[in-house]
């Protein structure tokens, strides 16, 4: 006999694929079990004779909802303040004293996904762990505006997924506004600490071949060197010039 995982015996329990489960969000799975419960009902004439196991369906829901949980995807949100199992979920959730495994940041207190766009920062960060294989190396990502460094989140991720990075990146530093406002976009491996490359700049992704960028790592960040923050905007004035030189020969 096989023997099937929590996880497993729970998405046999509720009649789904592991592909319908990704699928979904909190209140899809809600709805799902409700459905299940009504439909298996032994009242129903065509589930005479049926055996009805309520509880191995509400055991199923509660494993699934953990893995939910644990995935970081979004909760169940309503306006309606009476709704119980909404709020102490959402309760457990914020607090939960491990974070979710694409959060890299160990002392944030907020994991909820509120909206699934990089707009949103948690959805950001699962989603380059996602598009990297959930990879367990940390990536630094920083923005510079027009005239300085904005925006700096951290990310689980790989050489592989840069140009999503920098595109996540122009979204979220954007806050709703131009991303052509964002001038460069760059990484920093956490397990570098002083490699620093230029992933966007301008208009272009130069994932395919990041620049390296001369970074002081005892500052702590690119934003606190000041001989980077300095040099920065020449070496895109003078990159932007060397590829327009290049697509107008070529």
């Amino acid at each position: 006999m096989i023997s099937l995982t929590p996880f497993e015996q729970a998405l046999h329990d509720l009649r789904l694929t592991e592909a319908q489960f990704d699928t979904m969000g909190a209140d899809a799975l809600r709805r799902h079990w409700r459905d299940l419960i009504k439909a298996s009902h032994p009242d129903l004439p065509e589930n005479r004779g049926r055996t009805w196991d309520a509880g191995a369906i509400n055991a199923a829901h509660d494993v699934l909802r953990q893995e939910l949980i644990a995935r970081g995807r979004e909760i169940a949100r309503t306006s309606d303040p009476n709704n119980v199992w909404t709020r102490q979920n959402i309760w457990r959730y914020d607090r939960a004293s491990i974070a979710p495994p694409w959060q890299p940041d160990k002392q944030a207190k907020n994991h909820r996904i509120m909206a699934e766009t990089y707009r949103d920062v948690n959805f950001f960060k699962k989603r380059m762990w996602e598009l990297s294989g959930r990879s367990e190396n940390v990536y630094h990502i920083d923005a510079f505006g027009q005239t300085a460094f904005e925006g700096r989140t951290s990310v689980y991720g790989s050489a592989a997924v840069f140009d999503e990075m920098a595109k996540a990146m122009l979204i979220w530093n954007a806050n709703g506004s131009k991303v052509d406002l964002t001038r460069a976009v760059m990484v920093s491996p956490a397990n570098e600490s002083s490699a620093l490359y230029l992933i966007y700049a301008d208009g272009k992704f130069l994932d395919k071949n990041p620049i390296p960028l001369p970074y002081d790592s005892r500052a702590g960040t690119p934003a606190r060197d000041k001989n980077l923050r300095a040099k920065l905007p020449v070496v895109l004035d003078q990159l932007q010039d060397m590829l327009g030189r290049r697509a107008a020969a070529g």
